[in-house]
């Protein structure tokens, strides 16, 4: 320690104030526990009832953190969780001055690189400012933890919002040329020169500031490697959200971040990603949890999948055919959000159509028993 260095105390010191960040620190503040959270680019907000502190954190040991950039310099924990997310790829859009992030508004022609929600996401929020989009998905399928009927659908919209969809695409040089970027895909074809580009792709946990060779956290891949409640090799470090490579959506690395704060905070939990909806807002509601047909059979079961179409969109439901035992759900259309809350119940219960075709009153053929028993919930 130097002399004459101003140190700080903290139960929980939380790195990183993104998603994941925001959610542990919310859970901690909500069990009474003490908290700082840090950020490089932290924003003054008194309400959040938590202490914030802007600036980067290295690891001066297992139990304190040398804070650079705000008035401490140094905090001492109890437990740390870090929360630092990931770096997006592929690795040749980076350092671009064409490069974006994904919840930036960007304007002109753009190209968004990946599969999951977050492309998604930025692809309509370019449009709000009248960009040409092309969402370029390294991938032959675009979200490919959702069922395949669901994501045609999810499909569909991003074509009626004039928005290019290329899959399968992978990207082999960029050149730059002043805020604009060449891009040449990998069997040589000319993608195209664009004014933005946007990469939604995790390729590794931020990791590189932290110094955590001071520490025992181990990183694999790139990824803090951390077990199903959020713990490290380090007894005192734990890690949450896009950094552990576990999970990517906002949505969901809050919720990991709220639940690897409850193991700070000694209560006993562990994530359970099949019980962890999936949700888009735009450019159609949408909602997927649990195992897709595909995804039950590479893991050994006999699994079925049933849907209902209406007026409103499409409800998917996958079952095991001996059991009806419930494995995944999903729908699009207005009733997407209260369906994957109805699904996670049923599915933390071990439902089956069974216990679902009880929900239906009667009257009703037995054709389509589980999703006319989601539409039900959902309008009672």
């Amino acid at each position: 320690m130097v002399v004459g260095e101003f140190t700080q105390d903290t139960e929980i010191l939380i790195i990183g104030a993104g998603p994941a960040g925001l959610g542990a620190a919310a859970q901690c503040r909500d069990l009474g526990k003490q908290v700082i959270l840090v950020d490089p680019e932290m924003q003054d907000d008194d309400s959040f009832g938590v202490e914030r502190l802007q600036g980067t954190v290295r690891f001066a040991d297992k139990r304190s953190a040398q804070i650079t950039g705000d008035h401490v310099s140094r905090v001492r924990f109890n437990r740390a969780i870090i929360c630092t997310g990931s770096s997006m790829g592929p690795a040749c859009l980076r350092g671009l001055n064409a490069s974006r992030r994904w919840n930036e508004q960007s304007s002109g022609r753009v190209l968004i690189v990946g599969n999951g929600i977050l492309a998604i996401h930025a692809a309509m929020r370019c449009l709000q400012s009248d960009s040409e989009v092309v969402l370029a998905c390294p991938t032959p399928r675009m979200l490919p933890d959702f069922d395949p009927i669901l994501c045609n659908q999810i499909l569909e919209h991003l074509a009626s919002s004039q928005i290019d969809f290329i899959p399968d695409t992978t990207i082999a040089e960029v050149t730059q040329d002043n805020d604009s970027a060449m891009v040449i895909l990998d069997e040589g074809t000319v993608l195209g020169e664009f004014d933005s580009i946007i990469a939604t792709q995790p390729i590794a946990g931020r990791v590189e500031e932290l110094d955590l060779h001071t520490t025992n956290v181990v990183v694999e891949e790139g990824w803090i490697s951390a077990d199903a409640s959020g713990r490290t090799a380090e007894n005192r470090i734990l890690a949450a959200g896009a950094v552990t490579g576990q999970v990517g959506q906002p949505a969901a690395c809050h919720r990991h971040g709220r639940m690897v704060a409850n193991t700070a905070c000694g209560h006993d939990c562990f994530w359970e990603p099949a019980a962890t909806p999936m949700i888009l807002d735009s450019p159609v509601p949408a909602s997927w949890c649990g195992l897709d047909e595909s995804a039950a059979e590479s893991m050994g079961m006999d699994a079925v999948t049933i849907g209902h179409e209406h007026d409103h969109g499409m409800i998917r439901l996958v079952h095991e055919r001996e059991t009806g035992l419930l494995l995944g759900a999903g729908a699009v259309g207005q009733q997407a959000h209260g369906i994957a809350d109805a699904a996670i119940i049923a599915l933390e219960m071990g439902a089956t159509l069974e216990d679902l075709a009880a929900a239906i009153p009667s009257g009703f053929d037995g054709l389509n028993l589980g999703s006319l028993a989601f539409s039900n919930w959902n309008k009672s």
